[in-house]
């Protein structure tokens, strides 16, 4: 499991607090998807990372994954926010049906407009009723008839976009069954 986190984490780093949404619970959220016999891999991104660059450098490691034998089906992208869209430009890239992808709070007109993204293998959308930055996945599904599988989930928490903030049973649970 490749987990992309939000920008306040760029922008604070690992102890980020939204005056908000509360504190950026990181390590609760890498620990929560921590099952067993799964690795997680979730590095920090710096402050203003641009999210082409990192979704480069995540398109590189999973080819190295697919290239030293591990099947597509093991390796699933979960990004929050701006990690999403990081998420969502490496489905882009990789263009491989097998690997699954879950980006929350990361669709908006603003990112379907900037980046070009045609989305590519097993995709599950969660994002909030409530939240006004990241929204339904759908137009982005509606121009990437590649992908193999897709699902997405509305959540109503009414937690606005801090629902990502925490490991929230309502978005890991179905996040655990995808990967």
């Amino acid at each position: 499991v490749v987990y992309r986190h939000g920008r306040i984490v760029e922008e604070q780093g690992r102890a980020a607090v939204s005056p908000e949404h509360g504190p950026y619970q990181l390590d609760a959220i890498l620990q929560a998807l921590a099952q067993p016999g799964t690795v997680v891999i979730g590095e920090l991104r710096p402050k203003d990372a641009d999210p082409e660059l990192f979704a480069e450098r995540t398109t590189a490691a999973i080819a190295k994954l697919r290239a030293a034998g591990v099947p597509g089906e093991r390796i699933t992208v979960v990004g929050a926010s701006k990690g999403a869209v990081i998420a969502m430009l490496v489905s882009s890239r990789l263009e491989d049906s097998q690997i699954g992808y879950v980006p929350m709070a990361g669709c908006n007109d603003s990112i379907l407009e900037r980046y070009p993204i045609r989305l590519h293998g097993r995709l599950l959308s969660i994002h909030e009723a409530s939240d006004g930055i990241g929204g339904s996945c759908r137009r982005f599904f509606n121009r990437s008839p590649e992908v193999a599988r897709r699902e997405e989930l509305r959540l109503e928490t009414g937690l606005g976009h801090g629902f990502l903030y925490r490991p929230l049973p309502e978005w890991v649970t179905p996040t655990l069954r995808w990967i």
